[in-house]
């Protein structure tokens, strides 16, 4: 499996020594939050992968969800992305063939396998994912055949599509909000360092009555063709190993990175610190401490549960967060199809104010 990790090192450290160096001037807020401005586009897009973008990161205007007049990072990336394997498994044919995993959320809830042992909990609580033969009913939820006229009992696997490009953006400088904003079912959370757009948790089976399994890293493919995340990538094989799942996500695993920018343009962490799971966070998972990257800001953390990310958000999105400049027809949770683009202008990364710990 490709790699999330090999992040372009040289920029990243000189953007850390430009930090150092204006806050070693200054200890105020009003410090940090300029020298962090003061960063380039291309100094961002450097936390990225290789490969992650499909085109250079600038800076342009943009209204975000408060009705404030800003400007925001614009990052294109494939709907495919080159820097992480997106071909599965996901779906086995048969119960007793590798697949991914689910979180399942019903009676004896937890993260599973796609195994023998999950199906045949599967069957003790009245689902019928396999035929008397074990053959698994795998259905395409974007439609097409006549057994995709219905989701039920049935293990959904979406046709991937490369044929088109998404567009994210994101706040240069994150605004704070009077209160948090719960990230629930398919809420738009960030875009990953991979070049991978990520969202809050997969429809539950108990309601849809199918089950859209994740790859072991926990992402998938959108009806709509795309591959996305629903789970921090670099911090879940731990969770897999004590729920026991016996699968092995191959992105190299490191609990303590950069691993994507929230929309509200705050970094999310992995979910370790300084060696530990940090004790001091609020109830978004972040709080404000000394980063390698940034120095002294806040920044979320994922969690060490299943799904490991950010259970709110504390700031401003753009208005539109996600479209695609060359999908029409590409449905995107709480975005738009086509569309995107903008002026390009200066930016950095994001600043350090502290939001409310008790929002």
């Amino acid at each position: 499996m490709k790699t999330s990790a090999q992040f372009v090192l040289v920029p990243l450290a000189c953007l850390a020594l430009l930090v150092s160096a204006c806050t070693a001037a200054d200890d105020s807020t009003d410090s940090t939050s300029d020298a962090v401005s003061s960063a380039t586009d291309s100094e961002v897009a450097a936390l990225f992968a290789d490969g992650a973008l499909t085109s250079d990161a600038i800076t342009v205007d943009c209204t975000l969800s408060n009705g404030s007049e800003s400007t925001c990072y614009q990052f294109e990336v494939a709907s495919l992305s080159s820097a992480v394997d997106t071909e599965g498994p996901f779906c086995p044919e048969t119960t007793t063939d590798e697949g991914g995993i689910w979180v399942w959320d019903g009676d004896e809830p937890g993260l599973y396998a796609l195994d023998e042992d999950f199906w045949a909990l599967m069957e003790s609580q009245g689902f019928e994912f396999a035929d008397a033969d074990g053959d698994i009913t795998i259905v395409d939820p974007a439609g097409g055949t006549p057994s995709s006229s219905t989701t039920e009992n049935s293990c959904l696997q979406a046709t991937p599509d490369d044929s088109y490009h998404l567009q994210v953006l994101i706040p240069t400088t994150p605004e704070l909000l009077d209160e948090v904003t719960d990230l629930s079912v398919i809420s738009q959370i960030g875009l990953a360092f991979d070049g991978v757009t990520i969202f809050g948790d997969a429809p539950s089976v108990l309601d849809t009555g199918g089950l859209p399994a994740l790859d072991a890293c926990g992402g998938h493919i959108d009806p709509s063709g795309y591959y996305h995340w629903h789970f921090g990538a670099e911090s879940i094989q731990s969770i897999l190993d004590d729920a026991g799942a016996n699968v092995t996500c191959a992105i190299e695993q490191d609990n303590e990175a950069p691993v994507a920018l929230a929309y509200d343009g705050y970094v999310i962490y992995g979910s370790e610190e300084d060696g530990a799971v940090p004790t001091d966070l609020d109830e978004c998972g972040g709080h404000v401490s000394d980063t390698e990257e940034f120095g002294e800001v806040y920044h979320y953390h994922l969690s060490t549960d299943a799904s490991n990310l950010p259970l709110c958000r504390v700031g401003a999105t753009a208005e539109v967060t996600l479209s695609s400049p060359d999908g029409d027809n590409v449905a995107l949770p709480n975005g738009t199809a086509g569309g995107g683009g903008g002026a390009p202008g200066d930016g950095g990364p994001p600043d350090g104010e502290a939001p409310d710990q008790g929002n």
